[in-house]
């Protein structure tokens, strides 16, 4: 535009000089004398304004483009990379850590690589310990240690003197840095095992990652893991001169289980008290006791003040009044060191931890519980389970499925439960149901319920729609009316399968099968399906949350895939807020019309809800309120958690005017782990800058009360909403905007938008 105005100014001012020189050539006579000035006239009045002209046609509205460039800057390659902007560096992988006698000195080889590779740097040790198991201390080492690189990240560190040091059982502790402020701890233990093994650094790893939890960034440590940790923080003598407060049972155990103290939280003193969101729950032994062995130990843990106070707290976490009346345990002067195996023999009270845990369920249906292990986990592994094949002929969809138990092949119509011989439909209490949705784009947004945004409606799988032929079932139900364009669908079979629970075989238990699902294309079918992209592993999930993975009646478990069905980027809860509670969006927790409770909005609000600076996230649903925020207090009008009324609400539980009352539950999650470390949900080089042909916009407001009518839906581009669901915000919103487009609904709804990138 520059070069056109440059190139006009330059041919108009050459045209004005040759005009003027032309003129200026063709006058050759003598100029004529002047003549006098005539008198000037007097200016006339101004006159009256017109009437106004008659009105234009209406001009075209402001066409708004709806498409994403997010990926120009921060695709993988670009200049601000998103994934290299959320790299987890500095993690230190140890490994082959060997001990050897070298004269009176201790030689410790040792592999060690930094965000895999082999470094040679890392030869400076900035603290290191000993702890002998002969008299139960924690030491410095006096004399240097000093560190020589080998090759592909060998070390050779020397402690001088470090055979006596050693005595017949000790832990060794170094900590190793580059000089630059990245460190790594090399821990192990000679000439023999200083401690039991009760914890695995892997279950450590399994929520915290693997750079571990960095417990005491002040002093300059990386993170650890169990098999450092204990070097300190020991037994029930703690560091050796402080109290079982600081022993690593009574730390990990108070801070994972801080809810469960009667106060509601773990006070180490006063200035550490932990309120922490433990993801699973804490009879679940198992979780952090994987070994056959470690777990073994822990079953057979005698009945003991510290021991059982390490996860109660005190007498207060249980009602003595009876029957039978134990108020007497109120009488005990020191109940943390009292001999409670006095009574606790069993003869006349249950001797071991084991002995009190097992049989109990620990919350809304988990467990059993039975030797540190929940019975619903451990039993529902056994389940191979699967959708095999769906006929769609356009009227029906005949959904076949099997499944096997411990290995061998089960009847699915079986109606009595036995040893090896599961039942699932065809007995009371079975909630099977098959969960079906349609695909736009790659995402499963078009469910056909009438009553919420996006959602998928359910068929129960019953004896009559249900057949069974040589261990294949085939559930038979009606196939929904869509629009003609769609062509992909998927089914959950959700729900859970009944075994005889191996705590008292006379008892039918459900366990947690994996919910299988499948995808298909509508109608013939004859056409191949399209992998849909990989973005969640759900073994990372697990990892994290053991036995804690389902909702919503505790039929829909341990499958990402399935759990898409629902929370899906069309889902919103603007039905229940407004159409269910009648409330005025000012008068919300949050002041939104509606909130999405997709996948990545939901799980990445959630886990960051907790950290400083976080927005509160609010969803209204029919079985309670939810908020999650660093604090209450960033709700307004929050009336605090249990049963309430819900602020602004003009319909009442009924349906009629009124005040809607219900469970108001309020989270600020600990996070276990740094919230840039994609690694801990996602698949490997996910695509974090999706194709937005096949990556559906968010809703975040669902327009009419026609919930199926995505159409007027207000919408929020899908890489946009993935960002700043973390970034969020102002001027990280503004700068996605700005880069995509401000919410709005568009003319055909995600098809603008699918057209528009194409």
């Amino acid at each position: 535009m520059n070069r056109i105005h440059t190139f006009t100014r330059w041919a108009w001012s050459f045209l004005v000089v040759f005009t003027l020189a032309f003129a200026m050539s063709g006058c050759e006579g003598d100029d004529g004398a002047a003549g006098a000035a005539g008198p000037a006239g007097a200016a006339g009045p101004p006159g009256t304004d017109g009437p106004p002209g008659p009105a234009g046609p209406p001009g075209d509205d402001a066409a708004v483009t709806p498409i994403e460039s997010c990926a120009v800057c921060h695709d993988a390659g670009s200049y601000a990379s998103a994934a290299e902007a959320h790299a987890v560096t500095g993690v230190p992988t140890i490994s082959n850590v060997a001990f050897a006698a070298a004269g009176p000195d201790l030689q410790v080889s040792y592999n060690l690589l930094i965000d895999g590779e082999p470094v040679d740097d890392f030869t400076s040790v900035t603290s290191a310990y000993v702890y002998t198991s002969a008299d139960g201390f924690t030491n410095f080492i006096p004399d240097p240690v000093t560190v020589v690189p080998g090759t592909g990240g060998d070390f050779t560190a020397t402690i001088t003197d470090g055979v006596a040091l050693a005595g017949t059982a000790a832990r060794f502790f170094l900590r190793v840095g580059d000089g630059d402020g990245t460190r790594a701890v090399v821990s192990g233990d000679f000439p023999a095992a200083a401690f039991p093994d009760l914890v695995s650094d892997a279950s450590c790893e399994n929520c915290h990652g693997p750079k571990g939890l960095v417990v005491h960034p002040t002093f300059g440590y990386p993170g650890m893991d169990s098999s450092d940790c204990v070097t300190c923080h020991k037994g029930e003598d703690g560091l050796g001169f402080l109290d079982f407060q600081d022993s690593y049972v009574g730390i990990v155990h108070g801070i994972h289980n801080s809810h469960s103290f009667p106060a509601g939280v773990y006070e180490y003193d006063v200035d550490h008290v932990f309120d922490t969101t433990y993801p699973t729950y804490m009879m679940n032994c198992s979780v952090c006791h994987s070994e056959t062995s470690q777990l073994a130990a822990v079953n057979a843990m005698p009945v003991s003040g510290n021991g059982c106070f390490s996860c109660h707290g005190s007498f207060d976490s249980w009602d003595l009044t009876g029957p039978p009346d134990l108020t007497f345990h109120l009488t005990i002067a020191d109940p943390a060191t009292a001999d409670c195996t006095a009574c606790h023999d069993g003869s006349i009270a249950r001797p071991t931890v084991a002995d009190y845990h097992n049989g109990v369920a620990p919350a809304f249906r988990r467990g059993p519980i039975f030797n540190g292990e929940d019975v619903g986990v451990t039993e529902g592994a056994k389940f191979a389970w699967e959708i095999t094949d769906i006929v769609d002929d356009g009227t029906d969809l005949a959904i076949s499925w099997i499944a096997s138990y411990d290995g061998v092949g089960v009847d699915p119509c079986n109606d009595t439960v036995a040893a090896g011989a599961p039942a699932f439909h065809n007995i009371t209490g079975s909630n099977l149901s098959m969960l079906r949705s349609y695909a736009q784009g790659d995402d499963f947004i078009i469910g056909t319920s009438t009553s919420a945004p996006g959602q998928a409606l359910s068929v129960n799988v019953t004896v009559d729609n249900t057949a069974c032929a040589a261990g294949i079932a085939t559930t038979t139900i009606p196939a929904d009316i869509v629009d003609a364009s769609i062509d992909r669908g998927i089914v959950a079979l959700q729900g859970r399968p009944w075994v005889l629970s191996p705590i008292d075989n006379a008892t039918a238990i459900q366990v947690r099968a994996k919910t299988p699902t499948y995808e298909w294309m509508v109608g013939s079918g004859d056409a191949p399906l399209m992998a849909r992209r990989d973005i969640v592993d759900t073994g990372e999930c697990l990892k994290c949350h053991v036995g804690s993975l389902y909702m919503h009646g505790g039929n829909r478990i341990d499958n990402v895939d399935m759990c898409l069905l629902c929370h899906n980027s069309a889902s919103n809860e603007q039905n229940v807020r407004v159409a269910t509670m009648g409330i005025d969006p000012s008068d919300t927790y949050d002041g939104q019309v509606g909130e999405t409770y997709e996948m990545k909005t939901m799980l990445h609000r959630i886990h960051s809800a907790g950290e400083e600076g976080s927005p509160a996230y609010v969803i209204y649903r029919g079985r309670g309120v939810y908020g999650f925020a660093p604090d209450d207090s960033l709700l307004p009008n929050w009336p605090g958690t249990g049963l309430q009324t819900v602020f602004g609400s003009t319909i009442d539980n009924d349906g009629n005017p009124g005040s809607y009352v219900i469970t108001h539950n309020f989270h600020a999650p600990t996070y276990p782990r740094l919230l840039n470390d994609c690694a801990a949900c996602h698949v490997a080089g996910f695509d974090d800058q999706p194709d937005p042909t096949m990556a559906m916009a968010t809703t975040v407001e669902a327009g009419s009360e026609v919930w199926e009518d995505q159409v007027d839906d207000v919408l929020q581009g899908a890489t946009t909403t993935s960002c700043i669901t973390c970034h969020a915000d102002a001027a990280s919103r503004g700068h996605a905007y700005q880069n995509s487009w401000t919410p709005q609904a568009f003319p055909e709804g995600r098809d603008t938008i699918i057209d528009a990138a194409e």
